[in-house]
């Protein structure tokens, strides 16, 4: 039997056809199997429709009924239900997701910085990844592969992809409309319809619109004071979908939409503060802060809304006697995105065994926002503070902006009676992108003195400043190029061995422009260049620009072995690579935070097992099993570094690792009306070596002076060790006239994380005992569970109405997802918290 027989000996109609052979040979005795209730999921993770339980890769599949049971209506919404995974925030932005999946985790989001999970909507890549937590509606199934992945895809990857498939239009007129309303006056309207037009031209048009109010008030003395305004939501999207076949050889699927977001941001929750140092490598804003008050400058440069050691401390007592969903804060934070996404796809089946396919994207983000990255309404760090003497009610933003094309073309055929299936792609991207930060380093609240306004060729870049310590990170232009080739074939050697392998060639182009001014209180008190050429020394204000580039090409493969003992048992044992090109530091400045870093790389063995049980009377059971060793070889880090008296970051090959783990599934249907699903994870991440590289100053030409520390025993941050998710989905026996009467809980709980690497040297940056156990106590991130209820009146009466109710989060758990932990170089440690309970009511009308 050839493998495309075995996979079709799993349909109905094989089973009908056993059967009637049953019926026309009496004389044979038939075994008649039991009815498997659980239902077959297909998956396109090798570009092709196939069975899950077929294929030698460690996917987990998430239905369309599956993501509205769930209220998974944004990308954060995931990291709750797959095993090994997580999402996170960089403590800057919700609209900046950071995906860790088996331990993988770049350290921040930059228009520098390749994800080591890609995002693909409709087979397009998404970068950068700034913008992707919206537009989740709609949505046949969402698929997230797990290890390297490359041999058939466009964009190389170290630790997985996501994969977002729209639904697309059907051939008769119909659609749903819904409506959900929840506390924090949710409202949430949704709706699709399909438009049929004759028949080879076939449209979809869907569209969302969220409105809520936020999960934070800010309680501060300020002008900014408000309720349940932070964090909110206030999103609009459309998408229209058009499906052309003029013959039944030649497909085009053309998809377009447009999402934007208008919220304001929620607060980084401040929990610990370090004021006790006078070091400033050890301690920046600290520091600072000691100089200004006690070291006599304030006498030369009266700042009087520099804030003191006395303030900031008692800002954190007062946050540590609150909840979370009260802060403080003294600027506006806002998140403004807009993304407008294009994808194309042609398939050609030219001939009986060929098909040619090609897709065609192009993606544009416009995002603007602030955060308030010290947690404090004291202008510290971050965004420029609002509550000026004179109030200004609207900072200046961070901007980011690109436009992404990007092309991939495939040969797909089939060859030896369909034993031997093989891909072969090529693939382009272009991304062109800036980044435009204007931040604030221990700032004061008053404007600049008259007559000392911005010079003029810095005026378009910064239009407000105020006296301190106020810096404007780089802005940015990015170019990020890429080009490969890459192919896979899968031989079926007999009905139970097979064989697959691929290979990958990737191109990557890298290009940085920078541009930087800080203000010189000192000297001029003026915005200067803050960049610095290749001789180290600092570039006039007319021509404040340095631009580096760097190529960087890498091999990658993969190669299984797949062993089918039965017609529902999979063994199968892999071995692959990943790549994630070099780059540069967005931040920087000069040659040392400029330094190009190398690409990041990995090697995966993998050995699994997936298998379907008929039970006989207790139904039927799906388990499946992967356990896999990661060789992680110089991983991209980001270092914060302070050296004469300049607080900076830089991305650097810090290190090589290894990661073991595993993950099991089980589902269990004992009836038709109850099935029960468990899953289990575990990630085990260790430093093999790394070596720390901080610059702590300058020597006689300029050049960095490098302080190297042996940090080989740090953990992976915000990496728990373990993940259970769980699920119990349980229908009523009603009369099928009254509709389905459906109840679902779901279950999830993670080990505690590690939110530091740097934690094991506190005790040697001569910190008071109190700020050290004030700090210490932040060194672990409690671990936490979540559940989540739903009761479904599916086809109410046969009305076609769905009437649905929900809670989640039941306990209303205080949980943490992300958040910045740098109190040796800025001094606090603040945290994001995650959705709070939240319930409402669903409205659904199919038609």
């Amino acid at each position: 039997m050839s493998g495309a027989a075995l996979r079709a000996s799993r349909q109905p109609g094989v089973a009908l056809l056993c059967a009637a052979a049953a019926g026309v040979f009496p004389s044979v005795a038939v075994a008649q199997p039991a009815p498997n209730m659980l239902e077959e999921v297909v998956v396109t993770a090798r570009r092709r429709e196939e069975a899950l339980q077929d294929i030698p890769i460690a996917v987990t599949a998430l239905s369309a009924e599956f993501l509205r049971e769930q209220n998974i209506t944004e990308l954060q919404d995931l990291g709750t239900h797959v095993p090994a995974m997580r999402i996170s925030d960089n403590g800057i932005s919700s609209n900046a997701p950071i995906v860790t999946l088996r331990g993988q985790r770049p350290s921040e989001v930059l228009l520098t910085l390749d994800p080591a999970v890609p995002m693909y909507f409709a087979e397009v890549v998404l970068t950068p990844t700034f913008g992707t937590n919206l537009a989740l509606y709609d949505l046949a199934n969402v698929q997230v592969l797990k290890g390297p992945q490359g041999t058939l895809f466009g964009r190389n990857s170290t630790g997985g992809a996501l994969l977002f498939t729209p639904r697309t239009p059907g051939a008769e007129f119909g659609g749903y409309l819904q409506a959900r309303m929840g506390n924090y006056d949710l409202l949430h309207v949704e709706g699709a319809v399909d438009i049929p037009v004759g028949d080879s031209l076939a449209l979809r048009l869907a569209g969302r619109s969220i409105d809520r109010d936020g999960y934070q008030s800010n309680v501060a003395d300020n002008p900014l004071a408000c309720d349940d305004c932070l964090g909110d939501e206030d999103s609009r999207a459309v998408r229209l979908t058009v499906e052309y076949s003029p013959t039944g050889a030649l497909t085009n699927l053309t998809t377009m939409s447009y999402d934007e977001n208008n919220a304001a941001a929620r607060i980084n929750v401040l929990q610990a503060w370090i004021s006790s140092t006078t070091d400033p490598q050890a301690n920046f804003i600290p520091f600072t802060i000691n100089l200004l008050h006690n070291g006599g400058l304030s006498e030369l440069l009266p700042m009087p809304g520099i804030p003191t050691e006395a303030a900031v401390d008692a800002a954190v007592a007062r946050q540590q006697q609150r909840d979370w969903q009260d802060v403080e804060t003294d600027i506006n934070p806002q998140e403004r995105i807009k993304n407008w996404f294009f994808a194309n796809t042609t398939e050609w089946e030219f001939s009986e065994n060929f098909t040619l396919k090609n897709i065609f994207g192009y993606r544009e983000l416009d995002m603007a926002y602030s955060q308030d990255a010290d947690g404090v309404a004291l202008p510290l760090f971050g965004a420029v503070t609002s509550t000026t003497q004179t109030y200004t009610p609207d900072p200046p933003l961070q901007q980011v902006e690109s436009e992404q094309y990007s092309n991939e073309l495939q040969l797909l055929s089939s060859a030896f009676d369909d034993r031997l299936e093989w891909m072969v792609g090529a693939y382009w991207m272009r991304m062109e992108g800036s980044d435009y930060q204007p931040s604030m380093l221990v700032g004061a609240n008053s404007q600049w003195p008259e007559g000392d306004a911005p010079i003029a060729a810095v005026q378009p870049l910064y239009n407000i400043a105020h006296d301190g310590f106020l810096f404007l990170n780089p802005n940015i232009d990015v170019v990020n190029e890429a080009w490969a080739v890459f192919g896979e074939g899968t031989f079926q050697f007999n009905d139970q061995w097979s064989v697959t392998a691929g290979a990958r060639q990737s191109w990557d182009y890298r290009e940085l422009t920078t541009r930087a001014f800080r203000y010189d209180p000192e000297v001029t008190r003026e915005l200067i260049c803050d960049v610095q050429g290749e001789d180290n020394q600092v570039l006039p204000n007319d021509a404040c620009s340095r631009t580096v580039d760097e190529d960087y090409s890498d091999p990658t493969w993969r190669l299984s072995v797949s062993y089918t003992p039965s017609l529902d048992h999979l063994v199968y044992g892999s071995i692959s690579t990943g790549y994630r090109a070099g780059g540069f530091n967005g931040r920087g400045a000069n040659n040392f935070s400029l330094r190009p870093y190398d690409p990041e790389t990995v090697t995966t063995y993998e050995l699994g097992f997936k298998g379907d049980w008929q039970l006989g009377a207790l139904g039927s059971l799906r388990t499946n099993i992967a356990a896999y060793l990661q060789e992680y070889q110089d991983i991209q880090k980001t270092q914060d570094f302070t050296a004469d008296g300049a607080f900076g970051t830089a991305v650097v090959n810090a290190a090589k690792a290894e990661i073991q783990g595993a993950e099991l599934e089980f589902t269990w249907a004992p009836g038709e009306l109850l099935q029960l699903s468990l899953a289990y994870a575990w990630v085990d991440p260790s430093y093999d070596e790394w070596i720390l590289e901080t610059a702590v100053g300058t020597d006689d030409n300029g050049d960095a002076i490098i302080e190297y520390t042996d940090n080989s025993g740090a953990p992976f941050v915000y990496i728990p060790e373990q993940q259970v998710t769980g699920e119990l989905r349980l229908i009523a026996p009603l009369d099928p006239a009254l509709g389905t009467l459906s109840f679902v809980a779901s279950f999830y709980w993670q080990d505690e994380m590690i939110p530091n690497d740097e934690a094991e040297r506190w005790p040697e940056f001569g910190w008071s005992a109190e700020d050290l156990a004030e700090v210490q106590a932040t060194a672990v991130i409690d671990d936490y569970a979540l559940w989540n209820l739903r009761l479904d009146w599916s086809d109410l009466l046969g009305s076609g109405l769905d009437v649905g109710a929900y809670i989640n989060n039941v306990a209303d758990e205080a949980y943490v997802v992300g958040g910045k932990s740098v109190p040796e170089q800025l001094g606090f440690v603040d945290v994001t918290y995650g959705t709070p309970r939240v319930y409402g009511m669903v409205l659904r009308y199919n038609f």
